[in-house]
Order: C-alpha cells, then structure tokens, then sequence
C-alpha cells in the first residue's frame, strides 16, 4: 500500500525565507521516492509571511497536493492602526514601542497563546480530520514554528487516534532564545509551558533539528518517554556534485558574505571590529563584507556609518542565494547571542556547506553548528569573547579558504535525498 503522509506547515510558498526550505525539500524528496504527500497549509490571504517568495512554487513536485485553510489574521488589522509595532524577524528585534505598543505585547502574550497565528488551529483541526478520513492517512506530521502548529497535531490526534502523530521543532518552543522579549506574565508563563508539555507527552515521535534542542525538550517529558526524541537535521536540498568549484583569486579584497537576516541582538560587532582593526592594520588583504538580506533601517544606518567596508544589498530572490554564495571568499553565519545557544542550528548552515565555500560561525565552541562544521571540515568557529582568536581565525581563512572545496564527501549525510530515508525509518 502505499505511503501516504499529511505535513501540516504554516510556512509553505508563497512564504519564503530559511522557514519553507525544511519541510519543502524533505517533502519534494518524500515524493520522488513515491510517498504521496499532501501539505496543509495557511491560505496566503490570511498569512504573516515575514517573506514571500513566489519562485518558490516552480521548485514543488508536481505530484505534492496541497490543501489550504482561511483564517483571522491579526497581523492585517496590527498593520492598519500599529504597523510600528510589528516585531522584527523572529520576534529578535524590540519594536513594540509606545503605549499601543506595549498593549499589543500584553495582548500577544496573554490572549495569543502561544503565538499570534494560532487562529487558524480550530479550523485546521477541522479541515486535517476531514483529510485524514478522505484519504485514509496514517502519519500526519507537524512542524513549527509558529508553535501554534503543534496544536493542530494535537487535536487531530485527540479526535482520531489512531494516526501517527510527528511533531517537528524547528526551534525549541519556551525556551526560544527571544522568549524574554515576548513579554509573558507568570501566569501565561504556565499556560505556554503546560500547553508544550502535553504536545510533547501526547505526540508519538518528536523531531528536532538538533542534539542540544532534542535534549532540551526530552527534559520536559519523564525519562521513559525520551526514548521518542528523534534528531533530523536540516539540509540540503541539492547535491553540491552537481555545482563547479569555482576558483579563487588570491589578489584584491577578501569577500565575506552574509546572506539572511540578520538582528542587532546577534551581535556581530565582535567580527566587523576585528575585520576593522585588521583593515586597519594593512597586513593582510582587506576584507569586505557583503551583506544580502533583511535588516532594519536603523540597524543598516549604525553599521553603515560604523564601518566602511561593509555593503548592504536588500533581499534577492532565493534562486540567485546560491550564485552569490559560491562567488564568496568566505561565508559569515551568524548564531544568537545567547546562553542557550548550544541546539541552535540556523538553516543557513546548510545552504552554506552546499556552497562549497568556508565557513566563519560566530558563536561558541560548544554549539552543534561547531560540531557539524568540524565533521565536515566546511568551517570554524569564531569564540564569542575572544577578539584574538577571531581575529587569528580570519587571517588563517585567507590562506585557507582556496583550498576548502574538498568536503563534498563529509556532506553526505545533509543532502535531503539522503535524509529522506532516515525519515522514513523513523515514520515506519
């Protein structure tokens, strides 16, 4: 018989960014491998995409139905009396200024629970058990953020019990690293903390993106129930065989490149000092630093008028991301500057290492993007908190950085083809 598996995924095209390319890729190689997958997804007119991204439908297998859902979206009406107090990306930016603003912040972190686009949950619920009654499904997997999302799993399974119920982390759910800003009271603090609780007690199988964010929602759950925790990844969604190595010139300036978005609670001033100070220096070839993606206004101006050797570019559609990557000398990831930073694997990593270029990851040596980037042998880390080091680490980059191209082999296990049937496995 064959396999038939609902994905219910708040972000899927016409919404772009890091968030689609997950379960966009993991479903396209589900399909080939003749999995029927079907998608239920929020109706884009009822969406708060932080990107859209219309390219994005021509890269979905033809055979990938999908079903979508309309809802009330309070983000339409936010940006009508209040778009000023629109979060930035991933909530890492304060923007909820002023009266109103901290009165929407209340409202989201008490009424909202646990996240503004959980208005779609009741009638999602509704519209996955008619799906899973008209097409006979067996597994329904869920994966968020938004965490709402799980609550969707959750009722799907309640109301028919006998489907395998996955559910996908992205990101940990309360102890997201912009948590703090959220502005919880203790008392929404314990309703967003039970309502996590009982997804992850009441799902058959738990998927996390990493080992540090596996464990730290295994602690949630008696130690008899971890044995359900699962790692999956993220990867990528191409074979980097397929792309010429392109060479490099060892004259002229030292590109590094950053593509995503990116938030002043990062804290990159730690590598553009030490790019300034070596500029300064004039030892080495100068460094540039070229910058593709999101970034508030205000943020662009301070660093613009902090450093001179960085350009900022805007968004580009995802299709040119990879072109511009190859052409780079190096690759600057970024990781939160946070204590909790250990499980956080950004999915940029992975466009990164199908890039075939270096990799300067600034975050610690203990972080799971550490340990990836030295089994593979695709990067380093620059330490938090050590200026000598990282400045060590760029110069060695510029010797380095022509001779990375000889990983492909290490990048086997994060090509998604590949990860496909560890996801099966884990299904079956």
């Amino acid at each position: 018989m064959k396999t038939k598996i609902l994905l219910i995924a708040y972000y899927w095209p016409p919404g772009g960014g890091i968030a689609v390319r997950r379960w966009m890729g993991l479903a396209n190689a589900l399909s080939r491998r003749g999995v029927e997958v079907h998608v239920m997804t929020i109706d884009p007119s009822s969406a708060a995409y932080q990107h859209v991204d219309e390219s994005l439908f021509d890269e979905i297998e033809n055979g990938i139905i999908v079903h979508r859902v309309k809802a009330f979206n309070p983000f339409s009406v936010i940006k009508k009396v209040a778009p000023s107090a629109i979060p930035g990306p991933s909530f890492s930016e304060n923007k909820s200024s002023g009266l109103l603003g901290r009165l929407l912040k209340v409202l989201r972190s008490h009424v909202f629970i646990p996240d503004p686009r959980k208005t779609w949950v009741r009638k999602a619920i509704q519209k996955g058990c008619g799906l899973v009654d008209e097409y006979g499904f067996q597994t329904v997997i869920t994966t968020s953020p938004p965490q709402s999302v799980q609550l969707i799993g959750q009722g799907i399974k309640r109301a028919r019990p006998k489907i395998q119920w996955t559910a996908d982390f992205r990101d940990p759910w309360t102890d997201i690293f912009y948590y703090e800003h959220l502005g919880h009271s203790l008392l929404s603090r314990r309703i967003d903390a039970a309502m996590e609780r009982r997804v992850l007690q009441q799902a058959d199988q738990v998927l996390a993106v990493s080992w540090g964010f596996r464990d730290l929602l295994g602690s949630k759950v008696e130690p008899e129930d971890r044995g359900k925790f699962h790692v999956l990844t993220n990867g990528m969604d191409f074979d980097p065989n397929e792309y010429e190595n392109v060479p490099r010139s060892q004259d002229g300036p030292f590109r590094i490149v950053h593509t995503g978005t990116i938030a002043q609670s990062y804290a990159p001033e730690l590598v553009l000092d030490s790019i300034a100070a070596l500029n300064a220096g004039g030892e080495h070839r100068p460094f540039e630093f070229d910058y593709y993606g999101g970034v508030s206004a205000d943020y662009q101006k301070e660093l613009e008028e902090r450093y001179d050797f960085i350009r900022f570019h805007g968004f580009v559609a995802q299709h040119q991301i990879g072109a511009i990557q190859r052409a780079a000398d190096v690759l600057f990831l970024l990781g939160p500057d946070v204590d909790k930073s250990t499980g956080h694997i950004p999915g940029k990593l992975f466009e990164y290492m199908g890039a075939l270029r270096p990799i300067a990851f600034l975050g610690r040596p203990s972080d799971d993007v550490t340990r990836i980037l030295t089994e593979t042998q695709t990067g380093v880390c620059l330490p938090r908190g050590d200026v000598r080091a990282i400045r060590e680490a760029l110069v060695k980059l510029q010797s380095t950085a022509s001779n990375a191209e000889n990983v492909i082999a290490n990048l086997e296990p994060y090509i998604r083809s590949n990860q496909v049937q560890q996801l099966l496995d884990l299904l079956d």
